[in-house]
């Protein structure tokens, strides 16, 4: 059966427009729920990335100051090295003199006495020795001389090398008859000091 509409066509223009205004009014609600979840989701990533940028800037902050600590240890490295190399200059050619002043006074024969003592560095690298001892000596006899030149180039005194008697001659002390010397000895590597070993710290640079 065939519905009769018995409104004005008025009544029915009005419903219309209700149901177009009540669609439109849809659609603007669904346009601002979609721009405050875009804008809820643009603001979620500006806040990410402002997060990000302060860690890289706290991050640029520790690498500076790293950069400044590290400045600071490779000042305190070339100050350490330079003072090396200043140690490695002065204690290039140095002897143990004390050593050797010990090991002649303890190889010293009984019957003979040292009146003077005069050391030197060889610093010639073409040379095989490192060092030269003269001393001036006395003695009873002519064969304390002898045995004061063994003791010199015996296993007791290895930093002495090529031992000689560059002058003998008689004397006389009072009224005892005695011998006059002059030697010289060239020194060996094993007359070196260890000085440079032991006055440059070890460190973990």
């Amino acid at each position: 059966m065939r519905s009769i509409n018995l409104l004005p066509p008025e009544a029915h223009v009005k419903e219309q427009a209700r149901a177009r205004v009540a669609r439109l009014a849809l659609i603007a609600v669904a346009y601002l729920a979609l721009l405050v979840v875009l804008t809820l989701v643009w603001q979620a990533r500006v806040s990410e990335a402002e997060q990000d940028a302060a860690a890289a800037q706290q991050r640029n902050r520790d690498l500076e100051a790293q950069v400044i600590e590290f400045q600071s240890v490779e000042g305190l490295v070339a100050e350490y090295d330079a003072n090396v190399a200043l140690m490695q200059v002065a204690l290039a050619d140095d002897l143990s003199w004390g050593r050797i002043l010990n090991d002649l006074g303890r190889i010293l024969p009984d019957s003979v006495w040292l009146e003077s003592f005069r050391g030197s560095v060889d610093e010639d690298p073409a040379t095989p020795q490192v060092g030269v001892v003269q001393v001036t000596g006395v003695g009873f006899d002519f064969p304390d001389v002898s045995a004061w030149l063994r003791s010199l180039d015996s296993d007791r005194f290895p930093a002495a090398t090529a031992t000689w008697v560059t002058s003998v001659s008689e004397g006389q002390i009072g009224e005892a008859n005695v011998v006059n010397f002059i030697s010289q000895t060239s020194l060996t590597e094993a007359a070196r000091s260890d000085r440079l070993a032991t006055r440059i710290p070890r460190t973990g640079l």
